[in-house]
Formats: structure tokens, sequence, C-alpha cells
């Protein structure tokens, strides 16, 4: 595409082109050079560079006018925005000095490199010169779908009955692996776990780069998780523990080999510990990541000696190695419960508050409470069912073990929807946890000792027209008066000033509504300015701090941003409403 032609007028065609025409260069011009073999006058250039198989073309700032030498032969524009990679259209106009008829023509070349700062998009050439942004990674907090909380659910219950399970055999049932139904039970369980767990990780890794889920089947974008914040780490290292837990279930007996015990608990052990750090965020961090972990061991140890018990150890009469099973889960279960109890709700204040009835994941987390209230209700009964009738018992009678049985297998019963909801939980905004703060392409930062002014402006996306707005201001805390941000844009780009007033008067945040924000219609380097009034100062277009708009395709048009801010006179200005932004200042 051609910028600047006209019908063609009588020939003063130029002897000499830099570039030359039809030349393969392999880094951007700095400039663009014509000579004549006549004077020339009032010359004017423009260009416009359209990569081959694209739909529209990316513009190249030149400077404008262009130098004309003192002979007025040579005609020269210094490439402000070096075009992407492809083949480049450079269109001129040059009038003659005795006002006679002038001319216009064009010539191309080709840059076979992309300027810096560019990305070609993937699988394509460098003649492509498309630039796109790099694939945004979610943080895992922030993502949900059936197939993930399903996942998460068998994964948590897996690795649950796993650790509980091999806590209640060291601790008070070492002969349980000489069961072959607890040796299939614990296999059983470690499958599920395993599923469950790769089925997390699948769609998790999916949800994250905003997939389908069929793409987390590739292990390579698994690594994607790295960058998916504490949650997203947690998972990989969840599942690289768990299918090592496939080790001590081969062999259950070394639980309890001195030789080997130590490994064989700590696996499923550290499993579980990955089970408290789904969730990180919110007030008091360092206290929520030792609360969810303890919560995570609690519940586990909990819960999957429960299942053990109604599943393993009462499914029939035995002798007295059960009875000291049942007794021993006595022992494990009570600190477990208090635990559980306690950090649970040291949880529920940093994630709720008191917003337990307006927010539906208050109202879940009410149910789960509900729903634990009656396990230990149910398990406090069985519990003391178990010690008065086993008190002076040496073995398990059968109908002792079937009344044990269906008491303990209805407290485990609630537990398994207990961690139903769990998993439903983190799919759910707590009412405490801060909204999340969107990410802005542009972020720039401006600071004046003598005014006091301490401010950050932010655009998005940092594209060619509406970008939306979001200024935050950190000092002064009060005083602030007649705060505008100014947008100078391009040399050359023939656009007016655009001044936004900002409706603050101290410290706060004030943000453009989604879909609405400043028209920054050209790309190119633009120029932020400040103006402002504070109790010590006083601010009138400073700042001076550049930053790049890039075409509406991604396509970076310059690189020498920030380096020599624009000093030329502003000759118009287009001042928004401060309608246009709204103060989302909270106390």
């Amino acid at each position: 595409m051609l910028l600047g032609l006209g019908t063609p007028v009588a020939a003063q065609d130029p002897i000499e082109t830099e570039p030359a025409d039809g030349a393969q260069l392999a880094e951007p011009p700095q400039q663009i050079v014509l000579r004549f073999d006549a004077p020339v006058d009032g010359a004017t250039v423009n260009m416009a560079c359209q990569p081959e198989g694209a739909e529209s073309s990316n513009p190249a700032l030149l400077e404008n006018p262009p130098t004309i030498s003192d002979d007025g032969l040579t005609v020269s524009a210094a490439v402000l925005s070096p075009p992407p990679a492809g083949v480049c259209n450079v269109a001129w106009s040059v009038t003659r000095p005795d006002g006679g008829a002038g001319s216009n023509a064009s010539f191309s070349f080709s840059l076979s490199t992309l300027a810096p700062g560019q990305t070609t998009v993937p699988g394509s050439t460098p003649s492509d010169g498309v630039a796109i942004d790099e694939e945004e990674i979610r943080d895992a907090s922030e993502v949900s779908d059936t197939a993930i909380w399903l996942g998460q659910v068998l994964s948590t219950l897996g690795i649950a009955v796993l650790f509980g399970s091999v806590v209640l055999i060291v601790a008070a049932w070492p002969e349980g692996p000489e069961y072959i139904l607890a040796v299939r039970f614990l296999r059983s369980t470690w499958v599920l776990g395993a599923a469950g767990t790769l089925l997390y990780v699948v769609a998790l890794s999916a949800a994250v780069r905003g997939d389908s889920l069929g793409s987390g089947l590739n292990p390579a974008g698994w690594l994607d998780l790295f960058e998916a914040g504490v949650g997203g780490q947690a998972a990989l290292a969840r599942l690289v523990l768990f299918v090592a837990c496939g080790w001590v279930v081969l062999r259950p007996e070394r639980v309890i080999d001195p030789t080997t015990q130590f490994p064989a608990v700590a696996l499923p052990t550290l499993a579980t510990v990955t089970l408290g750090l789904t969730r990180t965020a919110g007030d008091l961090v360092l206290l929520g990541v030792i609360a969810g972990i303890a919560h995570a061991l609690a519940m586990a140890l909990w819960l999957g000696a429960l299942i053990l018990l109604a599943r393993v150890v009462l499914a029939g009469p035995g002798e007295e190695d059960l009875v000291h099973a049942v007794r021993g889960f006595g022992r494990l279960s009570g600190p477990a419960i208090v635990v559980t109890v306690v950090s649970g709700l040291i949880q529920l204040y940093r994630l709720d508050g008191g917003s337990l009835f307006g927010e539906s994941h208050g109202r879940v987390l009410l149910a789960k409470t509900v729903l634990v209230a009656a396990m230990l209700f149910v398990g406090l009964t069985a519990r003391q069912v178990a010690q008065s009738r086993l008190q002076r018992s040496s073995d398990l009678g059968p109908r002792l073990a079937r009344r044990l049985r269906r008491a303990f297998g209805t407290e485990a019963v609630i537990g398994l929807v207990v961690v139903a909801l769990s998993g439903w939980l983190l799919a759910l905004d707590p009412g405490k946890l801060p909204e999340p703060v969107p990410d802005f392409s542009i972020e720039k930062p401006i600071v004046d000792t003598t005014s006091g002014i301490d401010l950050t402006v932010s655009l998005e996306p940092g594209r060619v027209g509406i970008n939306q707005l979001r200024v935050e201001v950190r000092s002064p805390e009060t005083g602030l008066a007649g705060l505008e941000v100014s947008f100078v844009p391009p040399v050359g780009s023939n656009l007016a000033t655009i001044v936004q007033p900002i409706p603050l008067g101290g410290a706060g945040i004030a943000q453009s509504p989604d879909g609405s924000g400043i028209p920054l219609d050209a790309a190119g380097p633009w120029t932020l300015q400040i103006s402002a009034t504070t109790p010590t100062g006083s601010l009138s277009n400073a700042g001076n701090s550049q930053f790049d708009v890039r075409t509406a395709d991604g396509a970076l048009s310059t690189t020498d941003i920030g380096t020599t801010p624009s000093t030329t006179p502003v000759t118009s200005a287009t001042t928004l409403p401060p309608t246009t932004l709204a103060d989302t200042t909270t106390s």
C-alpha cells in the first residue's frame, strides 16, 4: 500500500535511491535518500510497509518534512520507526523550485530480519512480518472448570487416603501390609489418586493457557504451570511426588522397614503438603501458607485413616492387631481433628471474614462447616462405642466389627462430601480476596520530589485505538488538585495532544471503564506528561516519559523508546471530560 501518491505528473525521477529499488536488506535502513539531477524544493516523503500476504500496511514513521541539501539535489528522511520484515514500498513526491510540475512515484525494498523487539507468529517465516505478544499464562488460582474440579477431588482423595493409611500403619497397625486386602486397597487408592492428579494437571495446564482440554495432553505444555503461580507449581510437584508414591504401594512393607521407612513416609507426606499450597492469596499470606499445609496434613490423616479403618480394618472380625488399629485411630484422630478445625477457622478468617452469607464462597464454606460438625458428632459417638467395647477385649468380634464399620463408614461418607465441597471452594472467589488488578501492557511511573508526586499511569492494550487508562496515585495522600495526564502523539502524526483530567484529590486509583479510555490513533512513540498542583509544589507538562504504541496487529513501530522525549511545541490539544474516568479509591 502506498501513501501520498496522486496522479503521476511530469517526471523528475531520482537518479539514485538509498536503499536501491529492489534491494534486499538484512537490517532496517537508518534513512531514506533520494538523489536528483536537478534541484527540487518542497519535498515530502511518505512510506508504508506492507509484508507480503498481510491484509493491511504497517506505517513506518519518517522524518517529515525531510532534509534537503543546500544544492537541492539530495532529499533525505531519517527512519524514526523501522519497518517489520518483508517488502516495503516507499512513496515520494517533490516539487520544482520554479513552481513547475513536480513528480511522484515509488520504489521498494525488502527486509529479511525483524527489528529489535518484534516477534513473528510461530511457524511463520520472517517475511510474514506479523508481530504478536507472547502467550499469556494465567495464574492457576484464576481458572476453574469441571475437569479441574473433578481432577482436584480425585487427586485430593487419593493422596489423603494414602497418607492417612501410611500413618496409621506406622503408628498403630504394623501388621497391615500382611493383609492382601490392605495391599489391594492401597494400590487401588494410588491408581485413583494418580488418575485424578493427571487429570488435574492436564486440565489446569490447558486452562492457564486458555486452550481446550485436549491441548493439555501434551506433557510439554505442563511446563507452563511453572509460570502459573504457586498453585501451578504445586500441581506439578504433586504429580511427580504422587507418581513416586507408586514405589511405596508396590511393596507397602517398606513403610515399616527401618531401612526404607523414611522415604516411604516422606513421599506421601510431601504430596499431601502440595494440597495446602493450592490457594495462597489473601491477607496474612505466610500464616495462610502455614495454616493451609497444617489443614491438608491434619485433614488427610483424619480422613485417610478413617477410610482405611472402615474399608479394611473393620471389614470383618479379627485378632488383637485390629483392636490396636482401632485404638490407634482414636489416638491419632483426636489431635488431627483439633488441627483441622483450628486451621480451617484461620483460613475462614483470612479468606472470608464476615462475608459468609453474601458471597458464594462463604455459603459453600458454611455448608462444609456444617458437614464437618456432623462428622465430629458421628465420629465421637463411634469412638465412645469403640472405647467402651474394646477396653476389655483382646479381639474384634463379628457383631462389633459390623457396628463400628457402619458408624465409621457414615463418618467417611460425610468426609467424601466435604472433599467434594473443598474442590468447589477452589473454583469460587473468597469474600476477602482482593479483586485482581488487570494486567496493563504499558506502565509508566512518574516521580517528582519537588512537588511530591508519585504515581503510575497504565494503558491496555498498548495498541492503536481505544486504550483503557489506569492512574494510581501514591502521594501526596491529600491536597492534590488539577491532576491531568497529557498524551503527546508521535512527531509527524498530525494528531492533537490528548489531555485527560483525573478525578483524584490524593492517594487512590482512577480507571476508565471497560470499552472506554484514551484514543491513541497513531503507532509510534508517544510522550506522557503530567500537570498537577500539590501542597508542596506544582507541575506543568512534566515527566516527558515516552512509551510505544503498537499497530493494531501488534507490530512494534519504534526501537528508540524513552531516550529522547519529544519537546515539539503543542499547537493543539483535545481535552477529554473528567467523567471518562471513575474514582475507584477505597478507604
